[in-house]
């Protein structure tokens, strides 16, 4: 086959002809932030190609909010592992000299493209580092920068072996345990035991993150104490541009430890020793990293030793994008702008201040949506909502598709279960914070009510292997428990996994992909 055919291009017709003077943009899985990336390029006239990763699900292809809708060019599929020059020469058949990284399980892909497009390649000695966090950590100690200490589990020896050594300190046991590439905190366990540690490990092991994506290993580390801060970041040409620095506001929410109930905006001067060493800190692991261009999204924590990194996600700062009318309204310009100036306007880039604005022109934050259990809502608390619009900060909102009466909802445990956010912006700091103490108290008490999972919720799944036939009843409240505890036992079967309950919407029909079971 030729390369065109190898890519498999995918046809799409616009309505409207984009500035035939700008040049052809390529967006790798433009999903999540990416979308609005997308929309921001598209508002300006770029023509768009859209190229889905081999890694990136179905399923969430059509993440992209409403009104964040493109008309793109041409969609094309990459195939996946060894057929990235395929790829690359069907985008430069249709005029393309910009490939731009969109949301997470397009980061590799685009630094295997970003060879045959513009003047910033990806070492490919450097390319597993943009997506393993053990690998990034290990680089970041190898450079002498301080790094957490972890393992790489790939067997129960492996984890205790792990174990062993977090005994050995003496301290009180604490550890976290997490899938070694991913997003968000999806498969994040906070354990406080040897047994949690284990138990952490096998419900990872053999299965999926929430990308889609194998977690061939767990990743095993010491407990960071302190607060977690967020440093958003644009490079060119090896020039790092802090665009934003976020604190979150993770705290217990019904029984789950680490649960996002906001985040607020800093610049340098709102905290300056603290914030000022944990932009060394974080520019110094980018080149670590070999980092010399594009938009990162970088966790740190800020311990008792000083600033340790948690994790380098090498794309824009995720949550589809809802934060960024906070970073325009309080710095005018917002990561994704940044981004467009470091590949098409240096001249603007240049100008970006190297750390967030000061002074702000407002003070922002951002106030998570949560549920406190799963099941059906059943009523909207409108007048709490209508107090939080009231307030002198409220900015916008947003609300997931399942805050309507009738729907379910998930109990909130993860960033992957937040139901939406409250934007908040003001000139003046004091009022902010006030405003924001109101919001998260008005969402503590209830936006929404929530009736338990029916009976008619719960249903049978029957798996058919060679050795026999397991049978599992579940509710819609322990579906997600039922695929982390059994994923490891599916990966190696081999006939069609059946769901037998009558109705189809509690659970979609299992199906296979690549070398496992999801549901």
């Amino acid at each position: 086959r030729t390369p065109t055919e190898s890519a498999a291009l995918l046809t799409t017709t616009s309505s409207r002809m984009p500035d035939s003077a700008k040049p052809v943009v390529a967006i790798v899985d433009p999903i999540s932030t990416g979308a609005s990336l997308a929309k921001f390029l598209a508002d300006l006239g770029y023509p768009l190609v859209r190229v889905f990763s081999d890694t990136l699900p179905d399923e969430v292809k059509a993440l992209v909010a409403e009104g964040l809708e493109v008309d793109w060019q041409v969609t094309v599929q990459h195939e996946g592992p060894g057929r990235a020059a395929y790829t690359a020469a069907a985008l430069r058949g249709l005029g393309v000299t910009e490939v731009i990284v969109g949301s997470e399980p397009g980061v590799s892909l685009q630094a295997e493209l970003s060879s045959a497009f513009g003047d910033a390649p990806v070492p490919a000695d450097k390319i597993e580092l943009r997506r393993n966090k053990y690998l990034q950590s290990e680089a970041v100690r190898d450079a002498g920068l301080d790094a957490v200490h972890q393992t790489l589990a790939h067997t129960r020896e492996d984890v205790e072996g792990f174990i062993g050594t977090v005994e050995a300190t003496g301290a009180a046991f604490k550890a976290v345990v997490k899938p070694v590439e991913g997003a968000g905190s999806d498969g994040v366990s906070i354990c406080n035991s040897a047994e949690a540690v284990r138990a952490a490990f096998g419900r990872l092991e053999g299965t999926k993150n929430i990308l889609g994506l194998d977690n061939y290993a767990v990743l095993c580390q010491e407990f960071l104490a302190g607060d977690e801060y967020v440093v958003d970041s644009v490079s060119r040409g090896g020039v790092h541009k802090v665009v934003a620095l976020w604190r979150y506001d993770k705290r217990d929410y019904y029984g789950s430890p680490v649960v996002y109930h906001g985040m607020q905006l800093l610049n340098v001067e709102s905290d300056p020793p603290l914030l000022s060493a944990m932009v060394s800190y974080v520019t110094s692991v980018l080149d670590a990293l070999g980092v010399t261009d594009g938009a990162m999204h970088t966790e740190v924590m800020n311990t008792p030793r000083g600033p340790v990194l948690v994790e380098v996600n090498c794309r824009l700062h995720g949550g589809e994008g809802i934060w960024l009318p906070i970073a325009q309204a309080c710095l005018h310009y917002t990561q994704v702008s940044a981004l467009h100036d470091a590949h098409f306007a240096p001249n603007d880039f240049a100008a970006l201040p190297a750390t967030p604005l000061c002074p702000m022109h407002q003070h922002g934050a951002w106030v998570t949506i949560r549920s406190p259990s799963d099941g059906t809502v059943t009523a909207i608390h409108h007048e709490r909502l209508e107090r939080i619009r009231g307030l002198r900060s409220f900015l916008g909102e947003y609300f997931a598709p399942c805050i309507s009466e009738g729907s379910r909802v998930r109990q909130t445990i993860d960033a992957t279960t937040v139901h939406g956010c409250f934007n908040l912006a003001h000139e003046e700091q004091a009022v902010l914070e006030a405003d924001y103490a109101v919001a998260q108290q008005l969402i503590n008490d209830g936006l929404f009510s929530v009736a338990p999972p029916k009976p008619d919720d719960e249903g049978v799944v029957r798996v058919e292997n060679p050795s026999g036939t397991i049978q599992v009843s579940y509710s819609f409240s322990e579906r997600e428990e039922l695929q982390n505890s059994l994923w490891g036992r599916l990966t190696q079967m081999w006939k069609p996994l059946e769901d037998n309950h009558h109705h189809a919407q509690p659970v979609a029909k299992l199906r296979e992909v690549r070398r496992g079971w999801r549901f």
